[in-house]
């Protein structure tokens, strides 16, 4: 298992990594699992259930294929032999959501005619790797469905979101080609593992490609990486001794007590960080999704003291996944990180860490800041102009002699500017 490239790498421009990119593949881990998959989906020919054997198939590809992206994305170039980090549900959801399009398609072609549902399937198409991307990266059904997270990942990326389009079009074409012809010469037991062998072989290629646009624009996207592909702790470490002791109950079955002996050593030990990124993999291999909201309140201070911002976003975003009520304790965090995860486009967490602010911290001097913020999100980023307006509004009531006045102030006539000449107006936005 290779270690994630360093961060201060530079990779090399997408250009010169395409042959990389297509022969990714041909790892002996990839390829075997492609092979198998690609036989395995000979399932069809099951009586009465070969459709839903055929899914869960289908489900063990994708699970494989966010693996990829997941290991890409954290700069490892080598290809995982089995799915370390992803988990079931995901893969349900990815053979849900190509369900779910497949009969929204169908529909709109039965209802709108051929030309509508082709023109939203092109559509649909261009959403594709941001959607692959949002379940990855945030494992919620929910926003992968959401356009306007769609179009604030493609804003974010740039150009290169359109090379993801592009392949993944010209992949499709190029299955569909195969497929085709395949069919027309081949039986079909002999045709199916051919088919579906080269249809893996373009998808693993095709995640792979999603994960190494991640990891060149991992900065722009606010992605931590995910612990369990982290680097590993040095045996110098004081923490690996403990680390190593959590492991070895694991090993034997006994995840309790590696937990257990990790909360021990933490209570011990509070400043040191592996013993937590421990701590909170062992409460998620046990499902405790209760502790991890606690712990979160408690490592998420000692994360931004340590000026590790990013990591502490992540924990934040893990926390809320578990818990959509996690809310910490101190105003002072709550305000760092919400305006870390605004500028680090992570809109959502912001907009969640400030929630119900007021009523939690009644006449902090943070209020009228945080919810300036909130409001510059809610026009900015969610389109929720009306939203914006109406928070500006509260400010000046409730807050009329709080320092953020004048930038309230400035930013609704910002906005009545946008509105009245939009070209000009969003050339030139309010200073923050």
């Amino acid at each position: 298992m290779n270690s994630p490239a360093s961060a201060s790498e530079a990779p090399p421009p997408l250009r010169e990594r395409w042959p990389q990119i297509l022969r990714y593949p041909l790892q002996a881990a990839a390829l075997a699992t492609i092979a198998a998959l690609a036989v395995a989906h000979l399932v069809i020919y099951v009586p009465v259930f070969g459709m839903l054997f055929d899914l869960l198939v289908w489900a063990a590809l994708f699970k494989y294929a966010f693996e990829v992206l997941r290991w890409t994305a954290n700069g490892r170039d080598t290809a995982p032999e089995v799915s370390l980090t992803v988990s079931d549900s995901i893969a349900i959801y990815a053979v849900l959501l190509l369900i779910l399009i497949e009969v929204l398609i169908a529909l709109v072609s039965l209802w709108y005619g051929i030309v509508t549902a082709t023109v939203l399937g092109l559509l649909l198409m261009c959403a594709m790797p941001a959607m692959m991307m949002i379940l990855a990266l945030e494992e919620g059904m929910v926003r992968a469905l959401n356009p306007l997270a769609w179009l604030m990942l493609g804003e974010r990326i740039g150009r290169p979101y359109w090379i993801l389009v592009g392949f993944f079009c010209a992949a499709v074409i190029a299955q569909s080609v195969v497929a085709s012809a395949l069919g027309l010469i081949l039986p079909g037991f002999i045709a199916i593992p051919l088919i579906y062998g080269v249809v893996n072989y373009l998808m693993l290629v095709n995640f792979h490609l999603i994960g190494a646009i991640i990891h060149d624009h991992r900065d722009e996207l606010g992605y931590t990486g995910h612990l369990e592909l982290s680097d590993e702790v040095p045996y110098t470490d004081p923490s690996r001794m403990t680390l190593d002791a959590a492991r070895n109950r694991a090993a034997v079955g006994d995840t309790q007590g590696a937990a257990a002996l990790l909360r021990a050593e933490i209570a011990e030990h509070p400043g040191q960080l592996p013993l937590h990124d421990e701590y909170r993999h062992w409460l998620g291999v046990n499902a405790d999704k209760a502790e991890l909201a606690a712990h979160g309140k408690i490592y998420i201070p000692l994360l931004l003291a340590q000026h590790q911002d990013r990591r502490a976003m992540e924990v934040a975003r893990e926390c809320r996944i578990h818990d959509p009520a996690f809310a910490l304790d101190d105003p002072g965090n709550i305000t760092h990180l919400a305006h870390a995860a605004a500028e680090a486009g992570q809109t959502q967490l912001a907009l969640g860490l400030l929630a119900g602010f007021h009523k939690r911290f009644r006449n902090h001097p943070d209020i009228g800041r945080n919810y300036l913020l909130a409001a510059k999100l809610w026009a900015e980023r969610m389109n929720k102009e009306m939203q914006a307006r109406a928070m500006l509004q509260q400010i000046k009531l409730t807050l009329p002699n709080d320092p953020v006045i004048p930038q309230v102030d400035a930013y609704l006539a910002f906005l009545d500017q946008l509105a009245a000449t939009p070209a000009k107006a969003a050339a030139n936005p309010p200073a923050s």
